[in-house]
């Protein structure tokens, strides 16, 4: 005979709870379970006892379900729920996004129930194939691949994962040789065929300066001391204060922009800044129509700098601090070299490209009709 307790008779008791179970109270039955994660359900399941035991059956195989998803939640789920959003904190977010939406296709177009601590090497191969039936290119595999990888580092943070499954995977070769460098000559090409843009002075700072082209776009007057260049850490991917001589031409060229506080605004804008996306495309469209450079991209003017420096005697280390990369090499620890030992490269650098380009002193005296980018 069962034992009343209170108004309530115990009809089944869950064996990891005491007090849950299904219960008879005043002729209803009623579910009153309490979950581990201690938000206690409560259901009212009817009069009938064979109706009530099935719902009530019903509710505890969900709430296992939802006990199982929790310690091994969907792949897709978790990656854009739960690790992407411990992305959003890096400068190259959109990219990051791009590689998770990329794992995310897969697994819904193959095996959108595939849970994390289902993952094995296996399924990278698997990826891999997907993706090169597509047509994508190994590097952008690869990217795939590390995403997934970090993802997996993030689950054994949580908990969620004792070791990462597929961190023993290797990345596909890639030949990541450059099919070309923009020469002097090239560089006056493009500077020639964007003359009349809006984009034509962005895209000589990055090639007088290295400077990253997000880094230009951003570039502010306070940033900007007279004939040097300080980018803050919070816009360097090192992390650290990024120092850059100007040279006097690249000091003549942003003198001529009136920068309220950017340099480079968007076209009719005061304080937005320039779309990157829209900057390559527009880099693209200059570069299309000029025979042989169609490969070239927007950052390759970034190399030109570093290029130009290496051919006249700046040595990697030197070409290394200017470019605001932490090192080239473990040496580079040992390597103290003070900023304007460093000048001399981007003073010659500029007058190299000022004579290029004809001995202009400025672009103010160009009549630029702005294109919109």
């Amino acid at each position: 005979m069962r034992k009343p307790t209170g108004t309530r008779q115990h009809i089944r008791l869950l064996n990891h709870r005491r007090t849950s179970g299904l219960f008879l109270r005043n002729g209803e039955y009623i579910a009153d379970i309490e979950p581990d994660d201690g938000k206690r359900i409560i259901r009212r399941l009817g009069r009938g006892r064979e109706q009530a035991e099935a719902r009530f059956n019903e509710l505890v195989a969900q709430l296992d379900d939802m006990a199982a998803a929790a310690d091994n939640p969907r792949l897709s789920d978790f990656l854009t729920s739960t690790f992407l959003p411990t992305q959003r904190r890096l400068k190259s977010y959109d990219s990051r996004g791009r590689s998770v939406r990329g794992i995310v296709r897969y697994v819904e177009a193959t095996e959108a129930h595939l849970r994390v601590r289902d993952i094995g090497p296996q399924h990278v191969e698997r990826l891999r194939a997907f993706y090169a039936e597509l047509d994508y290119a190994p590097r952008t595999i690869n990217m795939f691949t590390q995403k997934l990888k970090q993802a997996f580092n993030h689950a054994v943070d949580l908990g969620v994962l004792a070791a990462n499954p597929v961190a023993r995977v290797k990345q596909l070769t890639v030949d990541n040789r450059r099919v070309g460098f923009l020469t002097l000559d090239d560089f006056a090409r493009v500077l020639n065929a964007a003359r009349g843009t809006d984009a034509r002075a962005l895209f000589l700072t990055i090639g007088l300066t290295g400077l990253r082209p997000s880094n230009v776009r951003l570039l502010i007057a306070d940033e900007v001391d007279g004939d040097i260049v300080r980018i803050p850490p919070d816009k360097m991917k090192s992390g650290r204060w990024g120092e850059i001589p100007l040279s006097t031409f690249a000091q003549c060229v942003l003198a001529a922009r009136d920068p309220q506080p950017l340099y480079f605004p968007a076209q009719a804008t005061v304080g937005r800044p320039k779309d990157m996306q829209n900057l390559s495309r527009s880099y693209r469209s200059v570069v299309g129509r000029l025979p042989g450079l169609e490969w070239s991209t927007l950052y390759d003017l970034r190399h030109f700098f570093a290029s130009q420096l290496a051919r006249h005697g700046a040595t990697e280390q030197q070409i290394a601090r200017l470019l605001c990369h932490v090192g080239t090499s473990v040496t580079s620890r040992y390597v103290h070299l003070d900023i304007e030992d460093l000048r001399p490269f981007v003073e010659d650098h500029g007058e190299r490209v000022h004579v290029a380009l004809g001995g202009l002193p400025t672009l103010a005296a160009e009549a630029e009709a702005p294109l919109r980018v």
